[in-house]
């Protein structure tokens, strides 16, 4: 492909970014009042309450600005973060849809995600190094494309920069400038780490594309070892100068590769595959003389893809409840029990509700579960029927006995749960929108918080000492303590609470990124990479006195102790996924921590160097800044993108100003639109204001329309009249997902009006030509969709509901009313990730032959295949599809094409079509065969295929080209 053919799709990638519908925007509730916060870099706009998080926040990213900024060469333009506190989901993200950055404030239970960092903190070196990546665009052609469309430029050249670096050199900045980034913690790589140590290296396509076939560690991992490797063999600002090479024009095919190939000697894939060389032996090396401790890994049903069996927890002495997943699995719980043949019997128990808290695919601890007392509890995900930014962190309960699933808490801030022993009571981790962290106990038949001079007395002398976080509490086997990692200001810590003489005991770690603490007997057992390698350990409490109990070569995590005491469970990390291995607990056999060497890789070592080993997040400046009401309404209009967009077929051009305010209550789109095929120009304006409970929409377009036909059935002629239409309404939306189904409702009703001048097209003397449409509009979508896994081609289970009435009112010179409805069920296939989808739909239009009447547009489905007839009063249609993979090829075209997933869809349709005593059925039945791919190893998937249809009607075949998912 030359530089113009690619130069040809950016101008067509535009066109996505010209919305006609509003989608629902995420949403704060409208009750909650803003302030804001100027530094000479930054606008921090947060919910009122939240001064002191501002204020810190404002501090670490004024402190950061410049150190962040430097290796890229670019110091950003000032930026606006929007604090979100209203959410469980620990995230951050920047955007230029507008340009701005948003902080969800609630810190994660992961362990893995910000290690022993301040989470704020984490966020303030990541989410700003995106800011200063975003920014280094406005270089070259780049810059000029942006003076012309405005931030939908950005948007679309970014996607010539491969996702491993955006995320990948963000990782490893947040790990050279503080103590504690990803690039540090070994459970980041496991992994990767594990793929390469077993000889398993994968092709750069598909290292950094993904996979269907293979579980392909993400692009944060792949990203942060290539990113780093370049830095460790190369100068610190080589990033810039590769960056700045690659924005003078973009649009050349594999422009980043070369620029890679320029500044370095190296392509892209030898960057890849050096990077991983080096690793590999690096990764050995830690391995050398490595004496691994014996344990026996359960067995499990036959798995034919990476599955994992995460958090075990002891039933009896003999069964073992954990959580199953994998690309090929959703989130199941399940028992292991062992046989008196030594083997283990796996039973499904149930599936959970949506269990995660991040937006990562992997997080471990939020599948943590707890089980006493024949119980099972954990936290799931709740949602807010109509505020996408509100949620909550719900406890659920499973009893072993009834098999039924108890919700225990509602519209709660609750994680980690445990259980005590007897299964009266249950501990976890609260976390208010004002940020505070404390450990609570509830009732477990009520739900209830139970405020008891005990509750009170395990959060005294915490709250003093700086925002500390709770992390993974847990009741010990006795009941008689309870264990939590603390993370404060100087690392993280491992509180022991004793309950019978109300006394507590802490052991520091600094920055030991410890987690999952438990204590059986004198004990407490925990999870460390203190010798590079995650395994357990055990702290003797009497004395401090530490050990290391499992010495496994990839990886071990969260022990749990048999209720005899005489054995250990663990995740015990293999080629194949997380297993449960057991082990003899045995003090005797542990090694004291003063006698273990240190295996540590410390592969981002040459970044602290070029960095000027700064850990930023001891640097923060104390400034206080002036806070400031903000007022939505004096924001609601930011112009974020403007310019021409063309949409695909190249018939319609638009010249207009794309605006959103950044708390996402207001969308407006403005311009003059022109159509090539009529020649013809109209003045659109669509503005969707969701700051309401119901979403209010105003669509506008007025101008000119052009056509040819025979007037009064005889003559051809050609004729250009003028078209003003005004459509105006209301949505309801809600979310209803509340297990492992999602679930949503939108209910919706519109006005229209269209007024009609100067047609003089008119087939008949009698048919209505000029005149006003007055209409009115009312729909209902229902969805009801079980959880996916990767490899799952349809929901295994789901049923979906759309309907539309729609009738002109008195005083519109055109009369007609239709109605519609069309419903979908979704059913498993004969073969696992086959499904099973039937749909059904009925469409009724007053027709009474009269001049003025009104054919509306049908929203509906149609036979496959078949014309298209629309001047019936009737069509009833049945339509029966099953879908499935064929195979995962993996397939590299060269660096154009990488291919993961061939499908197949077989389908047969009916439809009838009635007016009077006159009917037509219409039938087709067919194939579809599509692929998923990557275009020029590109992130976003697209798939593309071909129908072949055969058409009883006619007794003919026809080949149509599929496009079913474009990637945007």
């Amino acid at each position: 492909m030359k530089p113009i053919c690619l130069s040809v799709l950016f101008f067509w990638l535009l066109l996505s970014l010209h919305a006609q519908t509003f989608s629902i925007l995420e949403q704060n509730p409208s009750s909650i009042r803003w302030n804001q916060l100027q530094t000479p870099h930054f606008r921090i706009i947060y919910p009122r309450g939240l001064d002191s998080i501002a204020q810190y926040t404002a501090n670490l990213l004024q402190t950061n600005y410049v150190s962040v900024s430097h290796t890229l060469g670019k110091q950003p333009r000032k930026l606006s973060v929007v604090l979100q506190n209203q959410t469980t989901i620990s995230n951050g993200f920047v955007t230029m849809f507008p340009r701005h950055s948003e902080f969800f404030t609630t810190p994660p239970q992961d362990p893995t995600l910000a290690g022993t960092n301040n989470w704020l903190g984490l966020l303030s070196v990541h989410e700003f190094r995106h800011v200063v990546q975003y920014d280094k665009m406005l270089t070259g052609f780049t810059k000029g494309a942006y003076w012309i469309f405005g931030n939908n430029a950005l948007g679309v050249i970014s996607l010539t920069v491969p996702n491993w670096f955006w995320e990948g050199d963000a990782v490893s900045t947040e790990t050279a400038l503080t103590s504690g980034g990803r690039g540090r913690i070994p459970r980041f790589d496991l992994e990767f780490r594990t793929r390469l140590l077993t000889g398993s290296e994968f092709s750069y396509s598909k290292a950094t594309c993904r996979s269907y076939k293979d579980y392909i560690p993400n692009h944060y991992v792949s990203g942060y070892f290539l990113s780093s490797y370049l830095r460790r063999h190369h100068e610190g600002d080589a990033w810039g100068k590769i960056l700045t090479r690659h924005y003078k024009f973009p649009l050349e095919p594999f422009s980043f590769s070369g620029a890679i190939r320029k500044e370095t000697g190296m392509k892209v894939e030898q960057l890849y595959h050096e990077a991983a060389k080096e690793l590999a032996g690096l990764w050995r090396n830690q391995l050398n003389q490595l004496n691994e401790t014996q344990a026996t890994l359960l067995p499990t049903a036959r798995n034919k893809v990476m599955t994992n069996y995460e958090f075990p927890q002891y039933l009896d002495n003999t069964t073992i409840i954990c959580r199953k997943s994998g690309i090929g699995d959703i989130e199941t719980y399940v028992s292991l029990k062992k046989s008196e043949n030594g083997k283990a019997v796996e039973e499904k128990l149930f599936t959970p509700g949506i269990v995660e808290f991040t937006s990562h695919a992997s997080n471990p601890s939020n599948g943590m579960l707890s089980v006493a007392d024949n119980k099972i509890v954990w936290t799931e995900h709740g949602f807010d029927p109509r505020w996408n930014m509100r949620d909550y962190a719900v406890i659920k309960l499973y009893d072993l006995s009834s098999q039924k699933i108890r919700r225990i808490t509602r519209r709660t801030k609750l994680f980690a749960p445990s259980l005590s022993p007897d299964g009266k009571t249950i501990l976890a981790v609260e976390y208010t929108a004002q940020n505070q962290s404390s450990l609570q106990l509830l009732d477990t038949q009520t739900g209830q918080i139970v405020q008891t001079d005990l509750s009170q007395w395990l959060n005294e002398g915490f709250n003093a000492s700086g925002h500390p976080l709770f992390q993974l509490p847990r009741f010990s086997s006795d009941g008689n303590y309870i264990t939590s990692v603390i993370l404060q200001g100087n690392g993280k810590n491992i509180v022991l609470f004793d309950l019978k003489d109300k006394t507590k005991q802490s052991f520091p770690f600094g920055d030991e990124n410890v987690s999952h603490p438990v204590k059986h007997g004198e004990y407490i057992y925990y999870n460390s990479p203190f010798t590079g390698i995650d395994n357990i350990y055990a702290l003797h409490a009497p004395t401090g006195k530490k050990y290391q109990v499992t010495s496994r070569k990839f990886g071990a995590y969260n022990a749990t102790i048999s209720p005899d005491g005489k054995e250990i469970a663990f995740n015990d990390f293999t080629p194949d996924g997380f297993r449960i291995a057991t082990m003899p607990n045995d003090p005797s056999s542990w090694k004291p921590l003063e006698e273990l060497p240190n295996r540590t890789v410390s592969f981002y070592r040459p970044l602290l160097l070029q960095e000027g080993e700064k850990n930023l997040l001891k640097m923060t400046s104390h400034d206080s800044y002036t806070i400031k009401p903000y007022s939505k309404l004096a924001n609601l209009i930011n112009p974020y993108s403007w310019g021409p967009v063309v949409n695909s077929t190249g018939s319609d051009f638009f010249v207009g100003i794309s605006s959103q305010d950044i708390l996402s209550t207001t969308a407006i789109q403005t311009g003059i639109g022109y159509d090539a095929n009529q020649q013809t120009a109209s003045y659109i304006g669509n503005i969707s204001y969701q700051g309401l409970y119901p979403v209010l929409d105003l669509n506008v377009s007025s101008g000119s329309r052009s056509g040819t036909g025979y007037i009064d059935n005889q003559t051809k002629g050609t004729d250009v009249w003028r078209e003003t239409s005004v459509s105006g309404g209301v949505r309801l939306p809600f979310t209803l997902t509340h297990s492992r189904f999602r679930e949503s409702l939108i209910l919706s009703a519109y006005s229209d009006y269209t007024q009609v001048n100067d047609y003089d097209l008119r087939r008949g003397p009698d048919e209505q030509g000029n005149g006003t449409l007055y209409d009115m509009r009312y729909g209902l979508q229902y969805s009801r969709l079980h959880k996916q896994a990767l490899r799952d081609v349809f929901p295994k289970w789901g049923q979906t509901l759309t309907s539309q009435y729609r009738h002109t009112l008195p005083g519109s010179d055109f009369v007609g009313d239709q109605y519609t409805i069309q419903g979908g069920l979704f059913f498993p296939g004969f073969a696992k990730h086959h499904g099973f989808l039937l749909r059904g739909n009925f469409k009724y239009e007053n027709v009474n032959n009269k001049p003025q009447n009104y054919w509306f547009a049908s929203p509906t489905l149609y036979v496959r295949g078949q014309d298209y007839y629309y001047y019936s009063t009737y069509y009833a249609g049945v339509y029966a599809d099953y879908r499935f993979p064929i195979f995962y090829p993996d397939w590299a075209v060269g660096r154009w094409l990488y291919i993961q997933r061939i499908k197949g869809n077989l389908f047969a349709d009916y439809g009838r079509l009635s007016t009077g005593d006159t009917s037509l059925d219409l039938t087709s039945i067919g194939i579809d065969i599509s692929a998923n791919f990557n275009f020029m190893r590109l992130l976003p998937q697209l798939e593309l295929g071909f129908r072949t249809v055969y058409r009883p009607n006619s007794g003919d075949v026809i080949v149509q080209p599929l496009v079913i998912d474009i990637g945007f």
